[in-house]
């Protein structure tokens, strides 16, 4: 088995779906591992001569062209919401995609979303910039000990987890939302009250958790794969330890430490880390942005389609790039993170830059336009190869 992790450089948004679908489209028999994150991921994949064009949540990008995609331990699948990417997915490309998922999983409940849009809306205009899709509420509810896997989703009756979620409502939910300034004036408190709304996100989670093939992903298993290709979700800069950018940051490792802890506990090693950006800086949502400019700044940038306003995050935002320095850093920094891993020992380092096609094969300084062949040299004199797509 060969293994590669495709991860945002930046503030996601970067291209790791074009670049992870590219991969499944070439390598020999790929298994594309989602980590991170969970449904609020947004990776594109368009094939233009066919005509059809899908933004991926959950499903790999990529199993357009047959791969099977894996819920690992850290990714916080989002149940509800899978059963309607899976039936879009199947119109537009004419099969169902093959999903596992490990047993351990930690779904994302309808609770936890709820608690998000909610403090969201307590904030006003202190927003944090989430995507509103109750990443950070599942990781807080997991860490106060009201986890809820795959496997006990799939194994109780809809009447056991509809007791399970009630329960959690009782003894979690009503004081988190206290918390978190979320009272009867919010527009989602009534919700987080409503015992119909609870059970029919049950009836559809139970139908939904069947398109899962529950899975004990051990060396073994894996060994019917020859490329494990691990999806990232968000960006190195959004790492929930990237203090710089704190509170604006995604509650999850964005970078090489989830792929290193999951090959590590395999005996495997992973072989390729490719950081993928695009010729300049996008950020979606609130927080610092250095260098932000307008997109009409940017000579030859054209509109986002799949990153459009939305009551969340707002509207896309644009950037130059920092120092030379600055642009291998975020890379550097991982590397240096995962150094105590045994799985990283021989890893190697691969930038890979996106939209150069709308920058006349040049990358977007604070300072300058640098050409891409200068990017390139810089980047094997600090031992990291740059390549393009």
């Amino acid at each position: 088995m060969r293994s590669i992790a495709v991860i945002g450089k930046n503030f996601g948004d970067e291209g790791k779906g074009l670049a992870t679908a590219s991969l499944s489209r070439v390598l020999e028999k790929p298994l594309i591992i989602k980590h991170n994150g969970g449904a609020q991921a947004g990776h594109t994949v368009e094939d233009q001569a066919a005509g059809w064009r899908f933004v991926h949540h959950q499903i790999g990008a990529g199993a357009e062209y047959g791969a099977a995609t894996l819920f690992a331990e850290h990714f916080m699948p989002d149940l509800y919401q899978l059963g309607k990417e899976v039936a879009d997915f199947t119109q537009v490309v004419g099969f169902v995609p093959l999903l596992y998922s490990e047993k351990t999983a930690r779904i994302t409940t309808l609770d936890d979303v709820l608690l998000n849009m909610g403090a969201e809306a307590a904030r006003g205009d202190a927003r944090h910039g989430s995507c509103g899709m109750g990443i950070d509420e599942c990781v807080q509810r997991n860490r106060a000990g009201y986890g809820l896997s795959v496997e006990e989703v799939a194994a109780w009756n809809a009447a056991e987890l509809l007791q399970r979620l009630r329960e959690i409502r009782t003894r979690y939910t009503r004081d988190r939302a206290a918390a978190l300034g979320i009272d009867r004036g919010n527009p989602y408190f009534e919700l987080l009250e409503n015992d119909t709304v609870l059970q029919n996100y049950v009836a559809e989670v139970k139908a939904n958790v069947g398109l899962l093939t529950l899975v004990d992903a051990n060396r073994d298993w894996l060994s019917q794969f020859e490329h494990l290709i691990f999806e990232s979700g968000q960006g190195l800069l959004l790492d929930e330890d990237y203090e710089a950018y704190a509170p604006h940051l995604t509650s999850s490792k964005t970078g090489m430490h989830n792929p290193a802890r999951f090959l590590e506990k395999r005996d495997l090693t992973l072989d390729e880390a490719i950081y993928v950006t695009r010729s300049y800086v996008t950020r979606h949502g609130e927080g610092p942005l250095p260098c932000e400019v307008k997109r009409s700044e940017l000579p030859g940038v054209g509109e986002d389609l799949t990153n459009q306003p939305n009551e969340w995050q707002g509207t896309l935002r644009y950037a130059r790039h920092e120092s030379m320095d600055a642009f291998f850093a975020p890379v550097e920094q991982d590397r240096e993170s995962v150094r105590l891993f045994l799985s990283t020992r021989d890893t190697k380092l691969l930038i890979l830059i996106t939209h150069l096609n709308e920058t006349g094969n040049r990358l977007y300084f604070e300072e300058e336009d640098v050409s891409f062949e200068r990017v390139r040299r810089e980047g094997e004199r600090r031992g990291i190869r740059c390549t393009r797509i």
